[in-house]
């Protein structure tokens, strides 16, 4: 929710925001509408996003109600959809802040 207080700063910046999570799309739309989030949400039920992006979180195996959850973090993408940074931590509990992420990718894309 952090990324939607900085939304517009992101926009200002000519850079857009996306999110991808496990959860199924209803499940997204839910949160959506609590929070008035106005970027989009990606869903990656299977983890084949998460996988392929090597961040998937390893601790927990098919079958347990947490898999498919990646390392919190994020990527840096150029206007040639190419990664050019990324930002990812083991816990949780330790997310990097959005403006943060707004500085390392302006630094990042200038």
């Amino acid at each position: 929710m952090q990324l939607q207080d900085y939304v517009k700063g992101f926009e200002e910046a000519g850079i857009g925001v996306i999110a991808l999570t496990y959860d199924a799309p209803e499940l997204q739309q839910a949160f959506i509408d609590a929070n008035s989030i106005t970027y989009p949400l990606l869903s990656d039920i299977e983890a084949s996003s998460v996988k392929a992006l090597a961040v998937l979180n390893d601790r927990y195996e098919p079958g347990e109600p947490a898999y498919g959850v990646p390392y919190p973090g994020i990527f840096i993408v150029d206007a040639q959809q190419m990664i050019v940074g990324k930002i990812f931590v083991e816990a949780v509990s330790k997310r990097v802040g959005a403006r943060e992420v707004l500085d390392y990718a302006m630094e990042l894309l200038e």
